[in-house]
């Protein structure tokens, strides 16, 4: 599961969560996996780890209700499904987590302020 980081003012946003039957969509979780694959699953042609599901699964497809007319309403697709739910949630970035990241989060204030100075000093002026 990645979630972005938020802002310090909190990022809305809402989570979906979709269970599905393991004993029908999982694969080997014993195979042997090459490479990079927490986040976009095993590659390859044949390759289906972690789940057969395509990635981006349910929304990879149009989601349309029982009369076959297209779904556009999260609240309704979770009404329809009982493996599902969802709930609004407000992301907030309290700062950095360790000594590393403050000195990343410091490097980046002052290359701001440095580049607002610049600009300040590049402005162009209007002889009169």
């Amino acid at each position: 599961l990645l979630i972005p980081r938020g802002t310090e003012q909190g990022m809305r946003g809402t989570i979906l969560v979709l269970a599905t039957d393991w004993m029908q969509d999982g694969e080997n979780p014993q195979e042997h996996l090459y490479g990079s694959w927490s986040y976009c699953g095993q590659k390859g042609i044949n390759s289906k780890y972690p789940d057969i599901r395509p990635m981006g699964f349910p929304f990879d497809r149009l989601i349309v209700d029982k009369r076959s007319k297209p779904m556009k309403d999260l609240d309704k697709l979770v009404d329809s499904v009982p493996n599902s739910c969802k709930t609004n949630v407000k992301i907030t970035f309290l700062g950095p987590w360790d000594e590393d990241d403050k000195k990343k989060d410091g490097q980046k204030k002052d290359d701001k302020k440095k580049d607002d100075q610049k600009m300040k000093d590049e402005k162009p002026k209007m002889n009169m």
